[in-house]
């Protein structure tokens, strides 16, 4: 009965860090690049990029993360988000940057309906 016990947390721990590699190998191609972009439909996303820009970010980031088949921790989750406009007075420049645990995120919208994002691994 122990053995059994033992054998079932030890394999539980193995699926608990195989979930955080596998989503950090799904962002960087299996390791095999440093930074990887993505798109996700603006329909996916509830928040408004205008209004709520760092909402906007941290949503297309979790939604990135699901689609990815990952799952979002607190310290993916509470994440730092800085948003601005790259050309003054041009809101279509709006960049939101985005850093958690596994790297950080450039996010933009483009004038159709597309949301992309950026991925960068952490040296």
């Amino acid at each position: 009965m122990k053995y059994l016990l033992s054998l079932i947390l030890v394999l539980s721990s193995i699926q608990l860090a195989n979930a955080s590699y596998d989503c950090s190998a799904a962002l960087s191609d299996d390791h095999s690049v440093d930074s990887k972009s993505f798109v996700i439909n603006e329909f996916d996303v509830e928040s408004d990029f205008e209004s709520n820009p760092s909402s906007f970010a941290r949503e297309a980031v979790k939604k990135l993360y699901g689609n990815l088949d990952c799952e979002i921790s607190s310290n993916k989750d509470n994440s730092i988000v800085k948003c601005s406009e790259i050309v003054r007075g041009i809101s279509n420049s709006k960049i939101c940057y985005l850093q958690n645990d596994d790297g950080y995120f450039l996010v933009s919208k483009d004038m159709m309906e597309n949301i992309n994002v950026l991925y960068n691994r952490w040296d």
